[in-house]
């Protein structure tokens, strides 16, 4: 994938991939006077509720206020009011067997001490109805669920679940509601998930907790610190200042008591909102909830009057001054001994945020300046990145840049990072923010990138991506906590985009008096945050810690300390003690079709295309749906397997990172680098470009295939500008033209900004790649393309000289003439059966046949630049490896050799990796050991287990020997045999958006045929040929047996590693 994909954690998302908020008017199926009655009416799956339910009817105690059509996503959506207990119910009847369910809860934090994080968690630890010590995480392994999950946001928090199945969801169902609200909260729970102290070697003190581990591991990214203070700031006098999932500074002030105390108060019926969506039965939801919840509480006004909103706060306090705050220095800056922390660009940031005068309950003004965000921060052409990024002030906007509107309070921020830091600094960025403004008033936004982004909301109502239940629930949920009075307009797109049209038609600088009106000319609080580094930082830190925990035990007396010790084993004792999980539902495997579900099947038609020359001819599968709501979805991959020789791959692959965020972001002879994006956006949903490696699915170990996958759709009168606009892309890109250079240096400077993010955040995934290099060929790849090695060669690239970066460009100029050519060309096609020969008519004429049949210079650049000679860390299996990097938890990992897709024992591998996860691995690192998580992946040639936000190491890996020891013994039941093979077919038979059919038979060669005996493999599994393949491929350590260990953690444990044979890798 590239670079830009890859490492960049913006939540800058296409705002029409999300249901927009506004208001309009609601269109009901019957008169507003009806008179209110009670009716028990039965419903099947698939019955629409518009033709069994009346407004104004009770259905078990549930009123039902509204019934609105959603035409633009042929949905239907029901509003209800529980009648004794207040509660709101909102209800989506969409033809999608993907059912969603949710409970909401307003939870406002008073303090950052994390009590509606660590209550979210606790309560998922067991329940009246059942009494388990993990309902959740064993539910994950009990049913066919496509998503489950528990999510605390600023002020609100909530418990998701989805699935395709009636019977889970009913188990589903049950589970989530007793654990919201008859949870057990056990003091022992509150330990393990919270927080607690226990003696280190019977003597130093520490404390550990899940929340805490989890939490530790957010405050080590400079990003998630830095947005966090933002909001403290602009939101010190309200909810919104404190940190609702918990700053691990003040987690250990929370008590027991006070975590039972939240949840009485909040936890509430009357301070609650239920959501589901799909088409099964809307009144069988209303009879449970009903009869096993809400029948067992009265109205509270205790719980209805929980609100987000603080009185006497108001939005026109004075402008506060610029605060100054200070994270981590990072490994590139501490490697360079003559850059001091100030000049440490990685993570210097500064941003100016202020409130915007509308409440966050105003849907339409939301969605205008939305719009006003994007088309003032997204892509090269906008007023923003022409202030801040172009102009070399800054390499890229931070991850908290844009329109925020879930807390009660919209603001809005812009904010860089990438720069020398000082306060004249932050006062010249400040500058260039206001001018920036001020030429969106004086020059007006270009009518083109206008109507582009018009066009990609056209495009996003027709594009179906997955899980749109959860989509729509993510987009009223805040609208709910703030107390939005018409929570169906959340849902509602077309009517919205009517009144925008309208104002624009009226007002054509509409958008542009939105930005004068909230953004220039508003008086509203202001604040300016400058993050820069200090090298004391993650050493203060530690010394903060030891120091509390040095006067906590300075104030304890024996007979404490001897409590703590008995606290300690107690929780150890209930960790470790056997439970019977058998209270909690569970679906079988005879709930598992034998036969792949019908509408699963990819039907392909396969075509050849004429080369240019003649005498070759290029591949073309199509794959039919139903319905693409007429969008044509193109796939090209361009093979790059064997054209590189020996002595130019590492050369070559390593640069296809850099090489495919460069396409398309680069100008053409015809087409300026600031124009392409916007003529993207009024022809197609943009173009992917992302280089690929697949294991060989007979002898992964030693072979792989690699190519740049290139990905578009669009609607089918756009077709030939989309592939147009693709060929000149591949064919002219200008890589060596002076203002594309100026932006390939940008593109430079901003991957190595979002890779040295993505070591804190996603530091399990890249140690795990790390780990099977040697192990598995295209794991080299994979290093290459997104693991370690392409972080270090970004850092090295991003200060390029001027001539370095002309040889770069160069070195491009020669792969764009070797790749893309009809020789290494294969293409497939996903729409509607009518729309293939349009399809295919256009793919012949506006790309195959002007692209090449071949290179005709097949000779490489003269020279490269210096940094690709550098010494990158890039090796054959390293036994044991360690990356030190400025964290207060670790990513843990450890891969051995395994098999190829293939091979008979690939399927019994995968089920055993299953077993091993949920029955072994998470008791014993999560629990036990505090990480946030844990995961065991039988991947094709490797078999890994790994953690992350874990405050171990070498207890982690003690455990992943211990694992080994436990599959060869073979101490797993029939039971977790089932359970796996449950939680493997949830994923298997996971729902399919259009855009992702006939994906893995194109890319992968793995026909349906090949996917049905597979299926059957996996049914037929028995305990016996677990204990097999255990045996075969799971020898202790030491016995001949090649494990590789990958650790990335923190700085200080470095001499420590490498004094047990560690070698010690860099990641600067």
């Amino acid at each position: 994938m590239n670079i830009r994909s890859i490492f960049r954690d913006r939540k800058r998302s296409l705002l029409w991939r999300y249901t927009p908020r506004f208001r309009t008017q609601s269109r009901g199926y019957s008169s507003s006077n009806a008179t209110p009655s009670t009716h028990n009416v039965s419903m099947r799956r698939g019955n629409r509720c518009r033709d069994s339910l009346r407004i104004h009817s009770t259905y078990h105690n549930f009123g039902l206020d509204r019934i609105v059509e959603i035409p633009e996503y042929k949905i239907d959506a029901l509003e209800l009011t529980h009648t004794k207990t207040a509660s709101k119910y909102i209800h989506i009847d969409a033809n999608d067997p993907n059912n969603v369910f949710s409970v909401l809860f307003r939870t406002p934090p008073q303090s950052s001490n994390g009590v509606p994080h660590i209550l979210e968690h606790t309560v998922l630890c067991g329940s009246q109805k059942f009494p388990v010590r993990d309902p959740f995480f064993n539910m994950l392994k009990r049913s066919l669920n496509t998503y489950m999950n528990a999510l605390t946001a600023c002020d609100h928090t909530m418990y998701p679940f989805a699935t395709t199945n009636a019977k889970d969801w009913q188990h589903l169902l049950a589970v989530y509601l007793d654990a919201a609200f008859f949870p057990i909260l056990n003091p022992l729970d509150f330990m393990q998930e919270g927080h607690h102290i226990q003696r280190k070697n019977g003597t130093e003190l520490e404390r550990k907790g899940v929340v805490l581990n989890e939490m530790k591991g957010v405050f080590s990214d400079a990003a998630q610190v830095f947005s966090t203070k933002a909001q403290q700031l602009i939101f010190s006098d309200t909810i919104y200042g404190h940190v609702s999932g918990g700053d691990p500074r003040y987690i250990p002030d929370l008590t027991y008591e006070e975590l039972q105390a939240f949840h009485t108060k909040h936890y509430h019926p009357s301070n609650a909102c239920f959501y589901s969506y799909g088409d099964l039965p809307l009144t069988e939801h209303l009879a449970y909830l009903d009869e096993e919840i809400l029948s067992k509480f009265t109205f509270q006004q205790e719980s209805v009057s929980v609100d987000v909103r603080e009185p006497k706060f108001t939005i026109f306090q004075e402008t506060k001054p610029l605060h100054v705050i200070q994270v981590p220095i990072s490994n590139t800056a501490q490697a360079q001994a003559e850059e001091s922390a100030v000049n440490d660009k990685a993570n210097t940031k500064f941003c100016v945020t202020k409130l915007l005068d509308f409440d966050s309950t105003d849907l339409f003004q939301g969605f205008v300046m939305r719009i006003a965000s994007y088309l003032l921060t997204e892509g090269t052409a906008a007023p923003m990145y022409k202030a801040l990024i172009e102009t070399g002030l800054a390499h890229d906007f931070t991850s908290n840049t844009g329109i925020d509107t879930s807390s009660c309070y919209p603001s809005f921020t812009i904010g860089v990072e990438g720069f020398v830091g000082s306060e004249e600094m932050a006062m010249t960025l400040e500058k260039a923010i206001n001018q920036g403004y001020q030429s969106v008033i004086d020059e007006g936004f270009d009518p083109d990138r206008v109507r582009g982004l018009l066009h990609q909301m056209e495009l996003g109502q027709k594009h179906l991506v997955g899980n749109f239940g959860l989509n729509l629930l993510h987009s009223f949920s805040s609208v709910w906590c703030h107390r939005g009075q018409d929570l169906i307009g959340c849902f509602q797109f077309d009517p919205m985009l009517k009144r925008l049209e309208e104002k624009m038609k009226a007002d054509p600088r509409f958008l542009e008096s939105q930005v004068d009106r909230f953004l220039r000319s508003s008086k509203t609080k202001e604040s300016k945050v400058l993050m820069l580094p200090n090298e004391l930082f993650i050493k203060n830190q530690k010394a903060y810690d030891t120091q509390q925990l040095e006067k906590l035990h300075n104030t304890l007396t024996q007979c404490d300390l001897e409590e703590i010790d008995r606290k300690s084993k107690e929780l150890e004792s209930y960790q470790q003690r056997p439970q019977s999980i058998d209270c909690l539902p569970t679906l079988t495997v005879d709930d598992i079709p034998r036969e792949m579900i019908k509408a699963d099947w990819d039907n392909f038609t396969e075509r050849k295309l004429s080369s240019p020359s003649g005498s070759e001819s290029v591949c073309l599968q199509h794959v039919c749906v139903p319905t693409t709501h007429e969008i044509t979805y193109l796939r090209f991959i361009f093979d790059t397997t064997s054209m590189f020789s020996p002595a130019e791959r590492l050369r070559y692959h390593s640069l296809l990172p850099i090489f495919t965020s460069a396409l398309g972001a680069l100008g053409t002879s015809t087409i300026s680098y600031d124009s392409l994006p916007t003529q993207l956006q009024n022809c197609s949903g943009g173009i992917s470009f992302n280089p690929v490696a697949y294991p060989s699915l007979i002898d992964a170990q030693r072979h792989s295939q690699q190519g740049i996958l290139v990905g578009t759709y669009c609607l089918p009168n756009k077709l030939t500008q989309s592939l147009d606009l693709l060929h000149q892309i591949l064919s002219d890109t200008q890589f060596s033209q002076p203002k594309n250079l100026a932006q390939l240096r940008i593109i430079l400077q901003m991957g190595a900004l979002n890779s040295s993010r993505a070591i804190s955040s996603s530091g399990n995934a890249l140690a795990g790649i790390s780990s099977r290099l040697g192990l598995v060929d295209a794991a080299f790849y994979h290093e290459l393309y997104r693991g370690l090695t392409q972080i270090q060669l970004l850092q090295h690239a991003a200060n390029c000289s001027d001539e370095e970066l002309q040889q770069l460009a160069k070195e491009f100029e020669w792969m764009a003439q070797r790749i893309f050519t009809t020789s290494n060309l294969r293409i497939c096609t996903v729409t509607e059966d009518q729309l293939q020969l349009n399809a295919e008519n256009a793919i012949q004429a506006q790309l195959v046949s002007k692209l090449p049949s071949a290179c005709s210079d097949a000779s490489s650049a003269s020279s490269s630049p210096s940094f690709l000679s550098s010494d990158l860390d890039l090796a054959t299996m390293q036994s044991r490896k360690y990356y030190g990097f400025p964290l207060s938890v670790n990513f843990v990992v450890q891969s051995s050799p395994s098999v190829s897709f293939s091979h008979p024992d690939h399927v019994p591998l995968i089920v055993l990796a299953q077993i091993l996860s949920s029955c072994f691995i998470h008791q014993r690192v999560r629990e036990r050991g505090g990480a946030y998580g844990s995961n065991v992946t039988q991947h094709e040639g490797a078999f890994t287990m790994s953690s992350y936000f874990d405050p171990n190491t070498w207890a982690t890996l003690e455990t992943y020997a211990e694992a080994l020891e436990w599959m060869r013994m073979g101490k797993f039941s029939e039971q977790d045999l089932q359970e796996a093979l449950l939680s493997i077919f949830a994923s298997i038979d996971a729902p399919t958006t259009p855009a992702n059919k006939g994906r893995i038979a194109f890319l992968r060669g793995i026909t349906q045929e090949m996917r049905q005996q597979r299926r059957h493999q996996y049914l037929s599994v028995s305990l016996d040929d677990l204990r097999q393949v255990a045996e075969r491929y799971f020898q202790p350590i030491g016995e001949g047996v090649d494990n590789a260990a990958v650790i990335i953690g923190s700085d200080a444990a470095i001499p420590e590693f490498k004094d047990k044979g560690f070698v010690i890798g860099s990641l600067n």
